[in-house]
């Protein structure tokens, strides 16, 4: 029974280090508002009706969460072994983008393969964008992130999976925020460019007190 207990306790730790690692990159690390990765032209400040969030959204879901336990075996695995072959003049730091990329095709091409079991028009429309979200800086960004703060396999999933949902749940709020703005209420001279920018920018800053920052006098 003890035994049981304890195994019980770790698994239960283990769900909420992942949730805790998820939440973290949808808020306080949020790819768009806190980072600035994989800005496209979904939330350009001009909109595009062409575009369904959806349609840029689940491709990036799928890579991002595909890619990330590939990029975690090229850091963990990979790069060590490298390390003995490559010449003093190439550190290893000029490899991690084009292996990053690499896991990212990798991931797209699962993706591919995942998104059929889409109704045929979101099927479609996901398909035609799974090239840009894969080459989206957001999926080089959160990689990049999870070997830097030498995140496990676990936590490398639960945030990219976090940095996937972010990236959706930005869209929404900046779409949404775009729409309120049209308002009569506003000013003529504040609207359009000037309101999304300051919208945008107030978000960003409300996004970035959640992490918390250090002044160096």
């Amino acid at each position: 029974m003890p035994t049981a207990s304890i195994e019980t306790q770790q698994i239960f730790n283990g769900i909420v280090q992942f949730i805790s690692y998820m939440v973290l990159a949808v808020f306080a690390e949020n790819v768009v508002l806190a980072r600035a990765l994989g800005v496209t032209r979904l939330i350009k400040l001009v909109p595009d009706h062409r575009a369904q969030v959806w349609d840029f959204g689940l491709p990036l879901l799928f890579v991002m969460v595909l890619s990330a336990p590939l990029g975690w075996a090229a850091h963990n695995r990979l790069f060590p072994w490298l390390r003995d072959y490559l010449p003093d003049w190439l550190p290893i730091s000029a490899l991690r983008p084009i292996v990053y990329l690499t896991c990212g095709v990798a991931a797209m091409a699962v993706a591919w393969l995942l998104l059929g079991v889409l109704p045929r028009k979101l099927r479609t429309g996901c398909r035609s964008q799974l090239s840009l979200a894969t080459c989206s800086t957001a999926i080089l960004g959160t990689l990049l992130i999870c070997s830097n703060q030498n995140y496990t396999i676990l936590q490398s999933i639960a945030f990219a999976l976090g940095s996937g949902i972010g990236y959706v749940f930005a869209v929404f709020v900046v779409r949404e925020g775009r729409r309120r703005l049209r308002s009569k209420a506003i000013s003529s001279i504040f609207q359009g460019l000037p309101s999304s920018m300051i919208y945008i920018g107030v978000l960003s800053l409300a996004i970035y007190a959640l992490v918390g920052h250090t002044v160096v006098l």
